[in-house]
């Protein structure tokens, strides 16, 4: 906090991790400031910055305008954006600063590190095969990790799979999961809830297979099939496998 009060920002971003949510938080309480979590676009508009976040469950996205409290604290999901392209007419000065702080000023303390027995890295995937409510069970999963070794990509799925218990919350893509940005996201049977969406938009190249042509994830799409992911997925596992030489 006492940087931002040393330095009066228009805004202050924090990653969107358990260290950032808990940092910016204390130091909204403490300057009187409000915060805004979990931001998934930023914008500036006539000199006002404009926050979006998803809302009431994640089933709606939110803009927040805060104009009186400055700075506007914030806390952004890593690869939630694409990189902008480099303007160079845009200059700023990177200043580092360093602190401490006191034992006895930290509520919580980190004991120890338990390694998780399921190792999955999405964040870093190049390509990944990700399953929603329509692969319908752990079977389904299975094609799904066909295709993905057959591609040396990583599983994914949305929040209803996981709850659904067909694979483990790691693998859980979203606004309660991970925010992944691979160069190729291939979704199957996932409907392209905003809840979704907010883990996986940033993508470079999205492919939809949904058997509901309306399904919103085809509005985000490079891609799309419509059709059984049952019928489509092998044909694909096929065609890569005679590609790929495997």
């Amino acid at each position: 906090s006492f940087l931002l009060d040393k330095y009066k920002p228009e805004a202050a971003l924090f990653r969107a991790t358990s260290q950032g949510t808990d940092v910016s938080a204390a130091s909204a309480a403490k300057l009187g400031f409000g915060l805004c979590t979990d931001c998934i676009d930023i914008k500036v508009d006539g000199g006002q910055i404009k926050l979006t976040r998803a809302a009431f469950g994640g089933n709606y996205t939110v803009t927040v305008v805060n104009e009186k409290a400055k700075p506007q604290i914030t806390t952004v999901r890593p690869k939630a954006f694409a990189m902008p392209e480099k303007d160079a007419s845009k200059q700023g000065e990177i200043v580092k600063e360093s602190f401490s702080v006191a034992e006895g000023d930290l509520n919580t303390q980190i004991i120890e590190f338990i390694t998780s027995e399921v190792t999955v890295n999405l964040v870093e995937a190049d390509i990944i095969v990700s399953g929603g409510r329509g692969v319908g069970s752990d079977e389904g999963f299975k094609l799904l990790k066909d295709l993905a070794d057959t591609l040396g990509a990583a599983v994914g799925a949305s929040r209803a799979a996981v709850d659904s218990g067909w694979i483990a919350y790691e693998h859980q893509i979203g606004q309660t999961g991970k925010t992944v940005k691979p160069k190729i996201y291939i979704a199957c049977g996932i409907s392209g809830a905003i809840q979704h969406l907010a883990g996986m938009r940033t993508s470079d190249c999205i492919v939809a297979i949904n058997k509901d042509p309306d399904a919103p994830i085809f509005k985000n799409a490079s891609y799309g099939i419509v059709g059984d992911y049952k019928q489509i997925v092998p044909k694909m596992i096929e065609k890569f496998k005679s590609k790929l030489n495997k």
